[in-house]
């Protein structure tokens, strides 16, 4: 090794080591302390809101035995008369609205409707009277979720809520009784908002409650939070960060606050304008930083002029070397002679085969890179949480002859409970097709959650897949849609092959067709539905032309009859149904390469009553 490289390499390595040690020593320290102060901080905010809600909380709770043993009270709510109701807590009600924090109380009969509450008796002049039969206005706080809660503890709960017009409130639900048992649901609350102050005096920072979304509550006080920018949102629902928005610098602290059924629904922040001490840490690290950097170039400019002087001879060979790392085709002029076989020629000629063989290398792996990632974005697209419930089962595999093809399937809940199913093929095969095949299930899933039924979603598929379709490529498809607890199978076949029907006692009979044709090919068709009664225990295998086209060494396809013959003997279960099917097909190729793309979509149907054992 010469002298030069010697030393550059030890000089390198130096600084390396060095300058790498101190940063990564510095970071892990910078973010260790980070860690630290922001679990602190957090958990100091999350125990004095804690603390500051409880004691309320407490406050209110304290109330619960005033109105659950008022006599005249229990008597009236029996009786369903509002009026009455509200003239036993006549001498309650003032102390619940001229307390530290005014508390609102409301009652709920237990199917939900509002049978009193204190807002609406200080609205009107004289209280009217609420008959729940009637129903002339909503619960702010009973819903019918808390209702049955607090029905199923049998006791108070406490906590935060939303109420419906989207505002938080600190809540205590209680079960009001009479001999009987339970005959309506009481709460005491009052707005989160009134706690903020106490909690912003306690932590020493502006404080006020967002929606978990990031947006802030209706009536909360925008307070600080106005200036930011609305882009900067709240990306977790617990965290700490800085945000710079021109001249002025925030610290923004924000955890997730959980109700009272322990479900995240606000988040508490508070701001803080640190833009002093964030300009003087700034100012501080650039000197520092830009003292060390002009250090290290003034050594380092030194040790350049030093190798400069001292190797001069060899300055031809490194212009070759830089031009070569900067990726330049043309190399600087270097004189040699056509005879000539020294050091400097045998490089300059490596140093040209390399190149040249590292840029044809760069290129495969360009293209080997961009295939590897189009094969994780397709598989990516395809549902791997296989439904395994009490009505049903489903499985699903896929094998593509190439790194990316064309064949997909998919499955999906509807909104009114149905489950839909769909299996389709390209018509051609590699990267145009796997783009065609993108586009046509994210086409399928999302018209299927508006239109569910299949007549209807492939037409209006069919017209999006045709409109512009400059490389004339289509995709055949079955869509099938089963009710779970009918067991009925609502289905359209757009020119796919026709999926088996594997009944209990084993035998297998092919869905009938609809006549419609492959999607993509000409616009305005329409699609004719079928539908097929299927009895717990039977079973249905969708299927591509991959498995039925799959030939063996001697050019024999592997063809519907040997399908058929494979389902009458495969297990119930759809998994190893599919495995039985690929094991009869790939037994059958030996050693011929596939042809094309094979996917299978499996499912058994238990009906609603006990599970089949599969």
């Amino acid at each position: 090794m010469k002298l030069r490289t010697r030393i550059t390499l030890s000089v390198s390595l130096c600084f390396g080591v060095v300058v790498g040690g101190l940063a990564l020593e510095g970071q892990l320290q910078e973010w260790s302390a980070a860690r630290r102060y922001r679990e602190t901080l957090l958990t100091g905010y999350r125990n004095t809101w804690s603390g500051v809600a409880g004691s309320e909380l407490q406050r209110l709770a304290a109330a619960i035995p005033l109105l659950t043993r008022n006599d005249d009270a229990v008597r009236a709510l029996a009786r369903r008369d509002p009026d009455g109701y509200a003239n036993s807590l006549k001498d309650l009600l003032p102390v619940l609205r001229d307390g530290s924090i005014p508390a609102t109380f409301e009652v709920a009969t237990l199917d939900g409707r509002l049978f009193f509450s204190t807002v609406l008796h200080e609205l009107a002049v004289d209280y009217p009277a609420l008959h729940p039969d009637r129903n002339p206005a909503a619960p702010q706080i009973l819903s019918i979720g808390l209702i049955d809660a607090v029905l199923r503890a049998g006791q108070p709960l406490t906590g935060l809520l939303m109420q419906t017009n989207g505002c938080y409130g600190l809540t205590v639900a209680f079960p009001l009784l009479d001999r009987s048992g339970p005959v309506a649901v009481g709460a005491l609350y009052f707005s989160a908002n009134q706690l903020l102050p106490a909690f912003a005096a306690s932590v020493g920072a502006p404080a006020f409650l967002l929606h978990i979304n990031g947006s802030p509550v209706a009536d909360a006080d925008p307070g600080p939070w106005r200036p930011l920018d609305p882009s900067h949102k709240l990306i977790d629902h617990t965290g700490l960060r800085t945000d710079v928005q021109g001249k002025q610098v925030l610290t923004l602290a924000w955890l997730a606050l959980p109700d009272l059924f322990n479900r995240e629904v606000a988040i508490l922040l508070t701001v803080e304008d640190i833009t002093i001490q964030y300009w003087r840490e700034v100012v501080i690290s650039f000197l520092y930083q830009g003292g060390i950097l002009v250090a290290l170039a003034l050594f380092l400019g030194g040790l350049y002029w030093y190798l400069r002087r001292a190797f001069r001879p060899l300055n031809q060979v490194v212009d070759v070397l830089n031009a070569l790392t900067r990726g330049e085709t043309g190399l600087p002029t270097i004189v040699i002679g056509s005879t000539r076989d020294d050091e400097i020629g045998r490089l300059a000629n490596t140093a040209d085969q390399f190149r040249q063989a590292q840029a044809a290398r760069t290129q495969l792996l360009v293209i080997r890179k961009e295939l590897n990632i189009a094969t994780r974005i397709q598989r990516s697209l395809q549902p791997i949480n296989f439904p395994d419930r009490k009505e049903l089962a489903v499985f699903a595999e896929l094998h593509p002859f190439s790194e990316v093809g064309g064949d997909f399937y998919d499955f999906f809940d509807l909104p009114d409970g149905r489950l839909g199913l769909v299996i389709a093929d390209v018509s051609d095969k590699g990267i145009a097709a796997a783009l065609f095949m993108a586009f046509a299930r994210t086409v399928i899933h999302t018209i299927a959650q508006i239109i569910p039924e299949p007549g209807d979603c492939l037409e209006r598929a069919n017209h999006l897949l045709s409109h512009d379709n400059a490389a004339s490529m289509f995709v055949t498809t079955f869509y099938g849609v089963l009710n779970p607890a009918s067991g009925e199978l609502c289905y359209v076949n757009a020119g796919h092959n026709p999926p088996y029907h594997i009944m209990v006692d084993g035998k297998v009979a092919a869905l009938a067709r609809t006549g419609g044709m492959a999607l993509g090919v000409m616009d305005d068709l329409a699609f004719v539905e079928r539908k097929l009664a299927l009895a717990p225990g039977e079973r249905l295998l969708f299927y591509t032309d991959g498995v039925t086209e799959a030939i063996n060494e001697a050019s024999e396809e592997f063809s519907t009859h040997r399908l058929e013959n494979t389902l009458a003997v495969a297990p119930a279960s759809p998994r190893e149904m599919i495995a039985a099917v690929v094991a009869a097909v790939q037994t059958f190729a030996g050693a011929a390469p596939p042809t094309d793309d094979l996917t299978l979509l499996a499912l058994l149907y238990r009906g609603t009553g006990e599970a089949v054992n599969d």
